[in-house]
């Protein structure tokens, strides 16, 4: 999800891992880039944008391929 506070703004996993950095609002194409430098994964599904953090995101592959 992306948490908005006072004109920032921030990549956080539905399990609590956020970005490093907070960015200002103009700088969203420099926050997707750098969430996916430091391992989110960021996907569309059912019209839903997705932010999960690398650890998230390699145990919902897991579980996918076990099901």
């Amino acid at each position: 999800m992306i948490e908005r506070h006072s004109g920032k703004m921030q990549i956080v996993c539905d399990c609590g891992f956020a970005q490093t950095r907070i960015y200002e609002a103009g700088e969203f194409d420099v926050m997707v880039s750098d969430a996916r430098s430091e391992g989110f994964v960021i996907t569309k599904s059912a019209g839903e944008w997705q932010h999960s953090c690398e650890a998230c995101a390699r145990a919902g592959r897991r579980q996918a391929r076990l099901l």
